[in-house]
């Protein structure tokens, strides 16, 4: 990896308010009435933190709209709001929602410390 794109990752994990984890974690997602169509999908993330998730969705979703992710496992019930859709050319699209208020405890998981960093 040349110099510049280490850079450019390490500035970017600086800037992320909390670490980031590839985790499959069974989820239901809602949408309020207030937010249009109501639709109730089963699906995984596909990357967790203590902000939100990375989740793959057939329902149409835009951003800044407010969902309900629902952890199957413990039932607990997070609002959340969309914070992107990026479509993929294959498989449903990818998105990305962030807590309504930061909840690590969500997902079920201890996180690495702050400090902590894997050696490149």
């Amino acid at each position: 990896m040349s110099d510049q794109n280490l850079s450019k990752t390490t500035l970017r994990l600086k800037g992320r308010r909390s670490q980031r984890i590839d985790l499959s974690v069974s989820v239901v997602v809602h949408r309020p009435k207030s937010e249009g169509p109501q639709f109730n999908e089963s699906t995984k993330t596909l990357v967790v933190s203590a902000h939100g998730a990375l989740v793959a969705l057939k329902g149409v979703v835009a951003p800044r709209q407010r969902l309900l992710l629902q952890n199957t496992v413990s039932g607990e019930q997070q609002e959340c709001r969309v914070v992107s859709v990026n479509k993929d050319l294959t498989g449903p699209p990818t998105v990305a929602v962030e807590f309504a208020k930061p909840a690590p405890s969500f997902w079920r998981i201890a996180f690495p410390p702050s400090d902590w960093a894997s050696s490149a």
